[in-house]
């Protein structure tokens, strides 16, 4: 990169070809990026290594905030200014937004750049995704979370991790059934054993349950297990106590399996001597 130059100094067109590389400026380089056209943004938005390339999570923090703020600077916006094709273009970079800036995000602009942002793996904190949830429930925007059906939950994707307590807990099947697997695996895991029950856990897809992190199934009850794997091996049968324990394992069988232990029982069963051949 030295052969463009100071980074303050870096072009328009040199800015989308870094690529990768820009993960390797410093915070103060990030901060004197001119960031004046979309494409230069989009370009940083699209670098997904921002958390996997730094030595610590607290960096990783530091240098997306950092480009969040180059992003406002060369915009000369406030966070409320930003419209949905701006924050389509930041992608990756949102996550680099206090959460008092989320908050004055505009609400309309940004349900209109979720279906977007909902397909990336962001970095947010749950902080961060609790907020950028709380500006889908305005009015103006998607409304009330209970009003919410499969539609809304598939165009928020991985936002969905966000929900409160409360609202998890309250999620109906229809509604579970628009939450991606990767919302899914990014849902905290102590919101995960709070928020969903073993009722709304057996609700789940085998797509769903499989995305399921170690970290989440540590922190789950034995009901929640036993719903889970009642969901991710369905040909076993686990009656469950749903007042607090499992009952055990009991397999069940096919039609087929029975009508085969059946022909074996005619077999090897005393022929009556009436009907037995040579009486």
């Amino acid at each position: 990169m030295k052969i463009y130059g100071p980074v303050s100094s870096f072009s328009q067109s040199v800015i989308p070809q870094l690529g990768g590389l820009a993960i390797e400026l410093t915070v103060e380089e990030l901060s004197s990026l001119r960031l004046t056209e979309r494409r230069c943004i989009s370009a940083l938005g699209a670098v997904s290594a921002w958390s996997n390339r730094q030595v610590a999570a607290l960096a990783t923090a530091l240098n997306l905030a950092a480009v969040f703020t180059a992003v406002l600077n060369s915009t000369k916006q406030s966070p409320s200014q930003l419209d949905s094709s701006t924050l389509v273009a930041m992608g990756y970079i949102v996550c680099g937004a206090k959460t008092t800036e989320i908050n004055s995000f505009n609400a309309v602009e940004f349900s209109k750049a979720v279906r977007w942002l909902g397909q990336l793996t962001l970095s947010c904190s749950e902080e961060q995704l609790d907020a950028l949830v709380g500006l889908l429930t305005h009015s103006l925007a998607f409304g009330p979370i209970s009003s919410w059906g499969t539609d809304v939950f598939i165009e928020i994707g991985v936002l969905a991790a966000g929900l409160p307590d409360f609202a998890m807990s309250a999620l109906v099947k229809e509604q579970i059934e628009g939450i991606s697997p990767k919302a899914i695996s990014m849902i905290p895991p102590k919101r995960f054993y709070v928020a969903l029950n073993h009722r709304q856990i057996s609700m789940f897809s085998y797509e769903q349950a499989a995305a399921v992190t170690t970290e989440q199934f540590s922190a789950l009850s034995d009901v929640q297990r036993t719903a889970l794997a009642m969901v991710l091996t369905p040909w076993e049968n686990r009656p469950v106590d749903f007042r607090g324990k499992s009952l055990g394992l009991a397999l069940s069988h096919s039609p087929l399996c029975l009508v085969l232990g059946l022909l074996m029982l005619l077999i090897v069963l005393p022929c009556p001597d009436p009907i037995c051949p040579g009486t």
